[in-house]
């Protein structure tokens, strides 16, 4: 087990993990006993704050009038919670823009030059509505129950070029892997500040603005590309032979085709996929799910397989990958002031049962 944590006194933040196939109460345990350095960290950083700290700025905050936001809420609220119920994201994206449009426009000749103001209130218009469904009537934007895994297709040896091919669909995300197969001497060398090192399994990931409906030029790999790449390819590690059992290099290329949420994990199943099409001989299946939170107070809801909407207005985001035998990475990041034994305990055991369900999905295919 290789583990990063941040965190505060009270709770987890951040997680990045590698592991080798390892059971969900052992990464827990690890979590636990990584928060406990934390602690001591934070213990260190209070009592310097203590001795010579300054005393913290007064920052006024960006708070739209009260009035405003009542007429927008009294105005807006049921358009909103209407274009939120649909469950294609596209079409929800297009019902949702021709609301706040609307009512921006109305709204501007009462209060001119409040652009800003109108458009914040919107905005955590919709989010209000989201979490509220999600934690009160349990009910998703899709229509999904809270630990129901979307729609999952697999497709392999669809390019009949290449050594291996896997298409990956899971609801409105499409990921194709391809796999290269060439001799050890085709291996990565990463020049670095120290002795040269090198790698025979090489993973890529490219995100093009088309998977998400923009157009934007074709730049070199971004902070996204580099760590989702990474992240699939950490989860594959434990699973690649060994050189003595197949010396072959090894490079995987996932190319994003649509995203409405967690790609690395659907990178993560192309690439099994695609690696299965070739012949390498891995040693188990890999899959991946997002998990995700919506926290309010002491009541809590985890969601299996977020889409793109529920990451961005909900609490977390929790990438796990795995075989059948056990975790091999994990990523979380976090957006309230931390989470406890208890969530996570239940969103690793939740995470499990979302990936064995994705897994048989692609097991019949292949």
């Amino acid at each position: 087990l290789h583990l990063t944590i941040a965190g505060s006194y009270d709770a987890i933040m951040m997680v990045e993990a590698a592991a080798n196939e390892l059971p969900e109460e052992v990464i827990l345990e690890a979590l636990l006993f990584g928060h406990q350095a934390i602690k001591e960290v934070v213990e260190f950083q209070r009592k310097i704050a203590a001795e010579c700290g300054k005393e913290k700025r007064d920052v006024k905050l960006f708070l739209p009038a009260e009035k405003l936001v009542d007429e927008i809420r009294s105005y807006s609220y049921d358009k909103l919670n209407t274009a939120v119920r649909d469950s294609d994201k596209l079409r929800r994206d297009e019902h949702i823009a021709e609301v706040k449009a609307e009512a921006l426009d109305h709204f501007l000749v009462e209060y001119p030059d409040s652009d800003m103001e109108i458009n914040a209130v919107l905005h955590k218009l919709v989010k209000e509505i989201v979490r509220k469904m999600i934690t009160h009537e349990k009910i998703r934007p899709d229509g999904r129950e809270i630990d129901e895994v979307r729609p999952v297709s697999c497709e392999v040896g669809i390019l009949p070029r290449v050594h291996g091919s896997g298409l990956f669909t899971r609801g409105q995300t499409q990921v194709l892997t391809i796999t290269t197969l060439g001799p050890l001497g085709d291996e990565q060398i990463i020049d670095g500040i120290g002795s040269d090192k090198s790698k025979r399994y090489i993973h890529h990931y490219n995100f093009p603005g088309y998977s998400v409906g923009e157009a934007k030029p074709v730049r070199s790999p971004g902070r996204r590309e580099i760590g989702h790449g990474a992240l699939a390819e950490r989860a594959l590690i434990p699973v690649i032979p060994t050189i003595e059992d197949f010396p072959y290099t090894i490079r995987l290329v996932s190319e994003i085709l649509e995203s409405n949420g967690s790609s690395s994990m659907g990178s993560v199943c192309g690439s099994t996929l695609s690696l299965m099409n070739a012949g390498v001989p891995i040693r188990r299946p890999v899959s991946g799910v997002a998990m995700g939170l919506v926290k309010e107070g002491d009541k809590y809801t985890i969601l299996t397989d977020i889409q793109g909407m529920e990451d961005a207005l909900g609490d977390m985001d929790f990438k796990v990958a795995g075989t059948s035998e056990g975790v091999t990475a994990i990523q979380m990041d976090i957006k309230v002031a931390g989470i406890s034994r208890e969530i996570l305990a239940a969103a690793l055991q939740q995470a499990n049962r979302g990936r064995a369900f994705i897994l048989g999905k692609m097991l019949e295919c292949i």
